[in-house]
Order: structure tokens, then C-alpha cells, then sequence
């Protein structure tokens, strides 16, 4: 049985309240990177993403303090062309698709929303298979994660309404909510990551 929006927004919660200020820090090297990058936006964003993904699946799995900044560079590590190709796939293939209709590309973009996770958990993946794999994953759940990302559009307009201060506090709530809702609906719920840091 899958979670609902609002179970996954309140395990995210409890795994925030001893994580908050590590998921914050590390979500906001990863804009701040991608950001800085804008001419290899298309090198870097990729890798960042996948980083981003180690560690929020991390946090996610282990409900860790999320101490491990280190794992934001996995992604460099462990499977550098597969994440810059797979990111460089993901904007053109949504790009044609939105071409023939908006609509179409919104379903494709909920398709390949997982590609990321994909790769951090499957770092030897090629990257038309964790595109694809993406895809499988994703059947019958796009609506769920529209639901999910929907649910959280009050405490975005409070981020707006504060200034942006607000968007602070909500940032890392929803990018580890998208890791948990990876879990949910990945049959392998794998509990802990392998990493190897030598």
C-alpha cells in the first residue's frame, strides 16, 4: 500500500526535525553550484542533481543527521557521464515532447522524475536505462507525485508572502519528500546505501 501526500509530508517532517539545517545547507550548495555554473550548467547540474540525491536518500533511509555533505559529490564520483548525459536526455526529450503539446510534456517530465534517484542508487546504470527505468517506476504514479508537489503550493505562497525568508523553510521540506516518495514506490526499498568513500 502507498503512502498518501500527506504520510510522506509528515515522515519528511520527523526526519527534518533532526536534520533540518544539514538538508538545508546541502540543498542550497547544490542551487548554488548549479546557479554559479550557468555556462556548464549542462556539465554540472547532472552530477549535482545525483549528489543531491545521495544524500537526500541518505537522510531518507537512515533518518540521519545529514552530516554527510560528502555524498553531494557522488554523482562526480561514481557515475559522472551517465549523470550529464541523463540530465542533457531528460531536457531535450521533454523539450520535443512539449513541442507537440504542452500536456504531453508535463506527462514526460513526471516520467523521468526519478532518473536521478535512479543513478544514485545504480551508479553503473547507462543512461538510457535509468531513463527508462524511470519511466516503469513512474506508471501509475505521475498524478501521485503532481498531488504530492501540489500539496505543498500554501507553504510556497507563505515563502513568497515572507519575502522569499520563508522559502528557506520549505526547500529542503519538499526535496526530501521527493526522496521519500522514491522509496515508496521503489519495490527494492533498499534500507541503506553502499557507499565506499576510499
Amino acid at each position: 500500500m502507498f503512502k498518501s501526500s500527506r504520510e510522506i509530508r509528515v515522515q519528511t517532517w520527523n526526519q527534518l526535525k533532526i536534520s533540518y539545517w544539514s538538508v538545508l545547507v546541502a540543498t542550497l550548495i547544490v542551487i548554488a553550484v548549479s546557479t554559479a555554473s550557468m555556462p556548464l550548467v549542462f556539465i554540472l547540474v547532472g552530477p549535482m542533481l545525483v549528489g543531491q540525491s545521495y544524500y537526500l536518500l541518505d537522510v531518507a533511509r537512515n533518518n540521519s543527521e545529514g552530516k554527510n555533505f560528502e555524498l553531494l559529490i557522488e554523482g562526480f564520483k561514481k557515475s559522472l557521464v551517465t549523470s550529464i548525459v541523463a540530465n542533457i536526455l531528460i531536457g531535450i526529450f521533454v523539450f520535443l515532447w512539449a513541442l507537440l503539446l504542452i500536456i504531453p510534456g508535463i506527462i514526460k517530465y513526471y516520467a523521468y522524475s526519478m532518473t536521478h534517484y535512479i543513478i544514485a542508487d545504480n551508479p553503473d546504470i547507462d543512461f538510457l536505462d535509468a531513463i527508462k527505468e524511470s519511466e516503469k517506476l513512474m506508471k501509475g504514479h505521475k498524478f501521485r507525485l503532481f498531488a504530492l508537489q501540489f500539496s505543498f503550493i500554501g507553504w510556497f505562497l507563505l515563502g513568497v508572502l515572507t519575502f522569499g525568508v520563508g522559502l528557506f523553510f520549505v526547500y529542503p521540506y519538499y526535496q526530501l519528500a521527493h526522496a521519500n516518495f522514491y522509496l515508496d514506490i521503489n519495490p527494492k526499498k533498499q534500507v541503506v546505501l553502499d557507499l565506499d568513500f576510499e
